[in-house]
């Protein structure tokens, strides 16, 4: 039984291991791939929100399936949870401002106003709405929080698990245009916040949750204000 156990454990942890390599993969080697660049810019951006989109279902299916889903899995509403959320949402907004009134406007935030504004119709609705508002938050999510805090809740009482998961975020944000130390402090702030959100609540759903509210809130706010 306890071998089972262990057995299973060394399962979560290799699959932990390769669904980071997998992010990766995506966003750092593919993108460079001959057939890649030949796509037009709409079939690029999209190819690559599939590619997440595969992935992020994986690994859905995947922790569904673990046997950390009976404790990560579950939705419990509780008011001091709900305080929680609005409290880290206000923290995301100042850190937001804070970062962008202090550093340069980061890489990804860039590619992100590029995208927005060459993009129409069907690639536009998906790479920048539904990819922004769900996919994005999903797939982070249950890769960077389920998995990965997960794996590491042997060394959660030294925040390691917390520290460690909101460094790969940050990274997972900045490897793909090169590293810029600003733009990892920005999203490693982002990440400890998402991170502690898991932690507190023990629920996937509500890191989702949170994650999906910052973004579709920027979402709103650029489309409203600067029109994409």
């Amino acid at each position: 039984m306890k071998k089972m156990k262990e057995m299973k454990e060394m399962k979560f942890h290799l699959a932990t291991g390769l669904l980071i390599l997998t992010y990766y993969l995506i966003f750092n080697v593919t993108s460079g791939l001959d057939f890649m660049v030949a796509l037009s810019d709409n079939m690029y951006y999209v190819f690559q929100v599939l590619l997440v989109l595969i992935l992020g279902t994986i690994a859905t299916i995947a922790f569904v399936k673990s046997e950390h889903w009976k404790e990560c899995g579950r939705f419990q509403f509780r008011w001091s949870y709900l305080g929680v959320f609005l409290l880290s949402f206000f923290l995301l907004f100042v850190w937001a401002n804070l970062t962008t009134y202090i550093f340069p406007r980061t890489q990804n935030g860039s590619v992100v106003v590029e995208v927005a504004t060459s993009l129409t119709g069907t690639s536009y609705f998906v790479t920048r709405i539904l990819y922004t508002s769900i996919i994005a938050p999903v797939s982070e999510e249950v890769v960077c929080r389920g998995f990965l805090m997960t794996s590491l809740s042997k060394v959660k009482r030294y925040y390691l698990d917390v520290l460690v998961s909101a460094a790969i975020f940050g990274a997972m944000h900045v490897l793909q245009y090169g590293w810029i130390t600003t733009d990892f402090i920005k999203y490693f702030g982002m990440g400890l916040i998402f991170c502690m959100m898991f932690r507190y609540t023990r629920s996937i759903y509500w890191a989702i949750a949170l994650h999906a509210s910052w973004n579709s809130f920027l979402l709103i706010v650029t489309l409203l204000v600067f029109g994409y």
